[in-house]
C-alpha cells in the first residue's frame, strides 16, 4: 500500500537531507532522532517541526516553500 518504490523513496529521502543539511539544522535532527520517544504507527506519522534560526535561515527556508 506504500505509494513509492524504493527508488523512488531513496530520491525523495535524498532530497529531504538536501534541505535538512542545507539550512544547517542536521544536528537538531539527530538530537531528535535519538532522544523522541514516539514511535511510528500504522497511519499514524512522526513529525518535527524544523525552525529556521536567524535572517539567512529565513531567507533558506523560504526557498523551500512553493
Amino acid at each position: 500500500s506504500f505509494p513509492m518504490d524504493e527508488s523512488s523513496y531513496r530520491e525523495h529521502i535524498a532530497e529531504v537531507l538536501d534541505v535538512v543539511n542545507r539550512l544547517g539544522l542536521a544536528a537538531e535532527v539527530r538530537d531528535w532522532l535519538t532522544s523522541t520517544r514516539n514511535k511510528p504507527r500504522l497511519g499514524k506519522a512522526l513529525s518535527l517541526p524544523l525552525e529556521s534560526r536567524g535572517a539567512e535561515g529565513d531567507s533558506l527556508l523560504k526557498e523551500f516553500l512553493v
